[in-house]
């Protein structure tokens, strides 16, 4: 049995502020070359890892576009919901989604929590289970919903999650799940989204860890610019074949990803994150009002005027979080 990987398509009818390209053009084309692929290798079944759609009321019209993508090339699609395809990270809203549509019209195959799907390939038994994207996913007591049991005469357990899966840690404030606190899954294969960079198929005792990311590149990040779009084929027919295959329709990064925004935000970024510094580093005021701290900085400085009016729009909105106007004013 083959199976074709991909994750996090985005389809959305605006374009990116950070895209160059016409958004809705590309993606179209990179599903039929994904699609192209699946034929090609005499796949299977299409398995998506979520987040299918940008958000959970998408255009009646793009969900059409699909639908006839979906069934000109006759492949069935197993697959899990991301945050995007549902509303407020809540899978329980996916009945009111165009995502649930497409399931409950049988032209998506969406994987409950907890079901197990089998398919027998053979002598080969392969198990097939899913978790949908849900809020603490990624906490300490949500990582249980990467972990599965394998049935006894099952040979090959594929899960799929929608989760913060990685290979190494992230930076602090953001939840996410290590490869090795999910190493008692019985799981022969674990496929992730979510994450858009992915990383490399890693395997580690006979267990692989796959996410290739996301199908489309959105954000204009230089890790962004410089990633290719690619899916993972398994071939389950023998041993377990684990190939990443590079969509050839996908043009470089530097081509659909406006790199003067980069540029622009990084440098707006740098003197922001300066101006931070000097606000913590120096104690030399006459008030403790920050309004006029921001004040004294920005004529020793000598700094635009959209920096001082960035810093105050964010302190602005710490206060609202706070609800407490007087925060930053000691008596």
């Amino acid at each position: 049995m083959r199976m074709l990987f991909f994750t996090d398509t985005h389809i959305r009818g605006t374009n990116p502020q950070n895209r160059k390209d016409n958004f809705v053009d590309t993606i179209f084309r990179k599903l039929e070359e994904v699609f192209d692929i699946a034929k090609e290798n005499d796949v299977d079944i299409l398995i998506h890892g979520g987040d299918i759609f940008d958000r959970p009321d998408i255009a009646p019209s793009l969900v059409r576009d699909f639908i006839v993508l979906i069934d000109r090339y006759s492949l069935p699609i197993y697959a899990v919901a991301g945050n995007h395809d549902m509303f407020g990270q809540n899978p329980v809203t996916l009945n009111r989604t165009m995502l649930g549509l497409l399931d409950g019209a049988g032209i998506i195959r969406l994987l409950s929590p907890g079901e197990k799907l089998y398919f027998k390939d053979g002598n080969k038994k392969i198990q097939l289970t899913g978790q949908h994207y849900f809020y603490g996913l990624d906490v300490d007591s949500g990582k249980q919903s990467y972990i599965v049991k394998k049935d006894k005469d099952v040979d090959v357990a594929v899960h799929i999650v929608h989760g913060m899966l990685l290979e190494k840690p992230f930076f602090e404030g953001m939840a996410y799940t290590l490869i090795e606190d999910i190493l008692d899954t019985e799981a022969d294969i674990t496929l992730s989204g979510h994450y858009h960079s992915g990383f490399t198929t890693k395997c580690i005792d006979n267990k692989y860890f796959i996410n290739p990311g996301s199908l489309v590149r959105i954000n204009n990040s230089l890790n962004e610019l410089l990633r290719m779009p690619k899916v993972v084929l398994l071939d389950l027919q023998n041993e377990i074949k684990i190939q990443e295959l590079y969509l050839k329709r996908a043009l470089p990064g530097e081509e659909v990803l406006d790199r003067t925004k980069v540029e622009t935000m990084a440098f707006r970024e740098r003197k922001l994150s300066e101006f931070i510094q000097s606000v913590n580093s120096t104690g030399n005021y006459d008030t403790f009002d920050i309004n006029n701290i921001i004040e004294q900085i920005s004529k020793q400085q000598n700094l635009k005027e959209e920096v001082i009016k960035e810093a105050l729009k964010r302190i602005g909105q710490a206060q609202e979080l706070l609800g407490n106007e007087d925060w930053l004013e000691v008596g």
